[in-house]
């Protein structure tokens, strides 16, 4: 295979790519994209002996929505990446990489977009093992009797993570899903879009992406795991504290009986004429007391 190209074309819309001298591949990149709005839509499609397509991703840091956004050119001996927004960084190593190796030995079209794509993959891999993590960390908190009254708001931010992470790599598979499928449609017409080793590549690249998007699938219903461990544990505190009050509450219910008998102010009661009178009620409250605890902690109450 012939030494391919990936350019790297860093703009902010699509004025400046209308400004730029450009070739015909790009030419063709531009008239296919530019219909079709890359910053709302989302796929691949087939132009000539070409794939097409434009994707993004998200990422919120410090409380601002970042994206990254990009369309690209795929055939067999080119691969065209135009950088449209790159506010997350998900470009910028590869980026660097690519102008470093306009003075080093030259790197085949197959290697830089195998490398671009894996780094998706990686990064990808990366943010769901770490939200794993946290999310076992979590669970472990809850289970050990450690509830933190903003566990709820924690859960909401994952849940809202997790649903950007399900969208973007959800649609990023549904892309390579869609290069595999056009490859396959022209195959059957007796033609071929990629190489063998790219067509090779993306088949297996697929398989990775599903394993991806499974676990930030199952990592979802996780979350909605904690959160009915988290209500369970809130449900149990409260009850705990609930019956400690209803304990508290029935050993004080004699004593409110003894006061209210004792403090009826009969002329004939035989305990007000009484020397000893007083100590039996202090000495009949307190046996009162005592049963009452010995009672509850043989029924385990508290």
């Amino acid at each position: 295979m012939k030494e391919g190209k990936m350019e790297y074309i860093q703009v902010t819309g699509w004025e400046q790519l209308l400004n730029k001298e450009r070739n015909s591949q790009e030419e063709l990149l531009l008239q296919s994209m530019y219909k079709l709005e890359p910053v709302y839509w989302s796929g691949v499609r087939m132009a000539e002996d070409c794939l097409y397509g434009a994707f993004s991703f998200h990422e919120e840091q410090n409380g601002e929505n970042k994206i990254s956004r990009a369309a690209f050119l795929l055939g067999k001996q080119e691969f065209i990446l135009i950088v449209l927004n790159d506010e997350n960084r998900m470009f910028q190593q590869e980026a660097a990489l690519e102008q470093k190796e306009k003075h080093m030995e030259h790197t085949s079209t197959e290697e830089k977009m195998e490398r671009l794509f894996e780094n998706f993959w990686k990064r990808g891999q990366q943010k769901a093992e770490k939200m794993e993590r946290y999310l076992i960390d979590m669970e472990q908190e809850i289970v050990s009797g450690k509830i933190n009254r903003n566990r709820n708001w924690n859960i909401f931010e994952c849940k809202r993570t997790l649903t950007v992470w399900k969208n973007d790599y959800g649609q990023f598979l549904n892309i390579i899903e869609g290069i595999n499928g056009l490859e396959q449609k022209k195959k059957e017409d007796q033609g071929q879009i990629l190489t063998e080793e790219s067509a090779c590549y993306f088949r297996v690249y697929e398989n990775k992406m599903r394993r991806l998007t499974e676990e930030i699938q199952f990592l979802y219903e996780e979350l909605v795991h904690i959160r009915e461990a988290l209500d369970a544990a809130l449900s149990y505190e409260q009850n705990r504290i609930m019956k400690v009050f209803t304990t508290v509450t029935t050993i004080f219910m004699p004593l409110s009986l003894i006061a209210g008998w004792y403090g009826m102010n009969f002329a004939w009661m035989p305990e007000l004429d009484w020397p000893y009178g007083y100590l039996f009620v202090v000495v009949l409250s307190v046996l009162v007391i005592l049963v009452c605890i010995w009672f509850f902690k043989k029924k385990k109450l508290f």
